[in-house]
């Protein structure tokens, strides 16, 4: 009982008290009134013809570009088995080499291509030890496609992840990653040589807890640059280091290369023949994850959104800039995104609607040969976001490139095949005279499409280029700083109760991604969400419960649930963080979010919570959330439903009267609060639990 009344108190206390309103549908009917396309894309001055490769099961594919051709590698899917591991060579007339490196199929993730200075292929991915956790693993390669063993990079616990490789200009690669191993995402970066027993040299960390999304460049000087993201309490900011060419290494001080209250992500760095460096960089809206209440109560037609504040994914734009030689200074130039423009000037936005609705994301950023600076990026606009009530929109999202010269931008360049979520990679090299790129296409949800699925590759190949745009450039000083701002780990309140220490542990089981159509464009990727969860919020443990529509209606074997469970795993941070296996079962008979130990537990919503409930052992369980139906008391099972979301940040709800109801009928549940989709920051599952484990808050729920 102190549990239960605990969850309750908490929940409340963070969520202003309303009225309940009348059970409804899941969402208002579209304002039909709209007449204007749902997406808009940026006009491309050349279409570049795409090649796709021979399996729709193929994807998150990484490319190279050689003397010999283009070095790709990739994972297959496997339904039912996992993932296996794939490596080719490509002509111009077709494969060269091509193997299945992997005779067992396994959980990998990342594969990437990395030439040497001696033009020789190095192999990386990330992979699953023999303990359980994710580590990052390096190969050797040779010209004939063969690969030497794997050299497994991380000796902690992991999880290691989203690591990047760049070729060192005299021997071997740099790779650098994301690690979790103290129980918050730091970076760490090692030299990686060929023809030892032992793994290289210099493994450094880098940066203070709450990293993200690192990157690494060696200059032909020898010199090694790092970049990443960091959170320090207030929003993400870019910093960068850099590793003098000769021995100790002694790093030079920070470089914060964005650092204002806006959400900066994603950075990446190159250089090219000439030494100069360049970064790249995300920037979208103020106040990212903080407090959001998407609607007024008992008014679902009064879903708000701003610039200032919003969902996860409000306008992602780009930044690009020139890192002096002294690196005292950056010269920025301002990057063309066109339906910024558009939509500043809509006329039936609301005052505080300027920006909203413009995405460009997903940058990728390389020089080629000719010490060209490209970009490559995925961009749509979506005009009527927080116009007018409108849900389940889907278009795949069109990838672009342009690059910059001397006088200003060469035209836009876009590709025919597209991408269906943003959790899909975008996969680019350097080319003599252009660059070459990979990408993974499709989209897995409830409809039938004949939209290609897969891996596309294509190639932009322009010794000559022209320059058709301006591009506006601005000086910004640098100043460097010792140290980068850290975050105070938060202390949890505990109590003694019968001879055992308890501490509450706050979380939350309902809260979607772009996989869900409902609000796809803003709820963000499954990246966002545990950024969120584990830097902003932040949580203790999190649900991410994606519908089962649009999880390939619930099938087991399916790829979308396959790659969604894969990055429970991923960001696993021992007891600093739990994600837990998860999913949203949407029926007439009240939706039920399925929380679970397991991985193997998703099934379709299309039969009664009954029968689906005599599937279920002690290792899942169902919550059921707002709004709820007249039904939802009608079949009893305090086992596999022991919670009730009494509170929903989207829906700006409290649903006292049914939890009134269903006690008075028997029922026995805890009471929780949750996000669904848009909101954040706002409502929280508490419970208390003496074990800080992913069973131990379990079995306390």
């Amino acid at each position: 009982m102190q549990r239960v009344l605990c969850r309750f108190f908490v929940a409340l206390m963070l969520c202003p008290a309303h009225a309940a309103e009348p059970p409804s549908e899941d969402e208002a009917s579209p304002d039909v009134s709209y007449n204007q396309p749902w997406f808009i894309f940026d006009k491309a001055d050349e279409i570049v013809p795409a090649r796709l490769l021979e399996n729709p099961l193929f994807y998150d594919a990484g490319i190279a570009a050689s003397r010999e051709g283009l070095w790709l590698t990739w994972l297959e899917f496997q339904p039912g088995k996992g993932d296996q591991l794939w490596v080719g060579l490509r002509g111009k007339d077709g494969w060269i080499t091509k193997r299945q490196l992997t005779s067992t199929p396994g959980d990998y993730a990342n594969p990437t291509i990395t030439m040497d200075a001696g033009h020789n292929p190095w192999l990386s991915y990330e992979a699953v030890d023999l303990r359980g956790n994710w580590q990052v693993v390096e190969r050797t390669g040779h010209a004939d496609g063969n690969f030497g063993p794997q050299r497994w990079l991380g000796s902690d616990g992991g999880p290691n992840i989203a690591h990047r490789d760049s070729t060192d200009p005299t021997n071997g690669v740099w790779s650098m990653w994301q690690s979790g191993s103290e129980g918050r995402f730091s970076v760490r970066a090692l030299h990686v040589m060929p023809n030892l027993l032992a793994i290289g040299t210099s493994l450094w960390s880098i940066g203070s807890p709450d990293c993200w999304s690192p990157m690494i460049t060696a200059t032909p000087d020898g010199a090694v640059h790092a970049i990443w993201d960091s959170y320090d309490g207030k929003s993400y900011k870019i910093f960068a280091k850099t590793f003098p060419p000769s021995p100790p290494r002694s790093a030079f001080e920070l470089l914060p290369i964005a650092s204002s209250s806006n959400f900066q992500a994603h950075a990446q760095i190159a250089s090219g023949k000439d030494g100069k460096l360049w970064v790249l960089w995300e920037e979208d809206g103020e106040n990212w994850g903080k407090r959001y209440i998407a609607r007024k109560p008992n008014d679902k037609n009064s879903t708000k959104m701003s610039d200032k504040i919003g969902p996860l994914h409000r306008f992602p734009r780009w930044h690009v800039a020139e890192l002096n030689e002294e690196e005292t200074s950056l010269k920025e130039y301002e990057i063309p995104q066109p339906s910024f423009d558009i939509a500043r000037n809509r006329t039936n936005a609301p005052t505080d609607l300027k920006d909203f609705g413009a995405f460009y994301e997903n940058g990728q950023l390389v020089v080629d040969g000719q010490n060209r600076p490209w970009i490559v990026y995925r961009h749509f606009y979506v005009p009527w976001i927080g116009i007018v009530l409108a849900h389940h929109k889907q278009e795949n999202m069109r990838i672009y490139a342009r690059c910059l010269l001397p006088d200003g931008w060469s035209k836009l360049y876009s590709f025919k095949e597209g991408q269906g979520d943003g959790g899909q990679r975008i996969s680019v090299s350097p080319a003599p005279n252009g660059i070459a790129l990979a990408w993974t296409i499709g989209r897995t949800d409830r409809r039938k499409t004949k939209d290609p699925h897969g891996v596309a590759l294509a190639e932009i190949s322009a010794a000559q280029l022209k320059a058709v745009l301006p591009a506006a450039s601005r000086i910004r000083q640098l100043t460097p700083q010792a140290t980068q701002p850290t975050v105070k780990p938060r202390q949890r309140p505990s109590t003694d109760l019968a001879g055992k220490h308890f501490e509450l542990w706050f979380g939350d089981l309902h809260r979607h991604t772009d996989i869900s159509l409902c609000f796809s464009p803003v709820d963000g990727t499954i990246d966002d969400a545990y950024r969120y969860a584990i830097d902003v919020a932040p949580l203790d443990f999190l649900g991410i419960t994606d519908h089962t529509h649009d999880l390939a209606m619930g099938e087991l074997l399916a790829h979308i649930w396959w790659r969604s469970r894969k990055e429970v795993n991923r960001h696993a941070l021992g007891s600093t963080f739990i994600p837990f296996f998860s999913y949203e079962r949407s029926r007439g008979d009240t939706d039920h979010n399925v929380i679970s130990l397991r991985d193997d537990m998703l099934r379709p919503h299309t039969y009664p919570l009954p029968q689906f409930w005599k599937e279920l052992d002690t290792n899942t369980f169902t919550i059921p959330h707002q709004p709820f139906n007249l039904v939802l008391w009608k079949n009893k099972d305090d086992v596999h439903r022991p919670l009730l979301e009494i509170y929903q940040g989207m829906r700006n709800n409290i649903r006292e009267d049914d939890a009134q109801a269903g006690l008075k009928g028997g029922h026995h549940f805890g009471i929780i609060a949750s996000s669904d989709h848009l909101s954040t920051g706002a409502s929280f599952a508490c419970v208390w639990s003496d074990k800080p484990t992913r069973e131990g808050i379990f079995r306390s729920m």
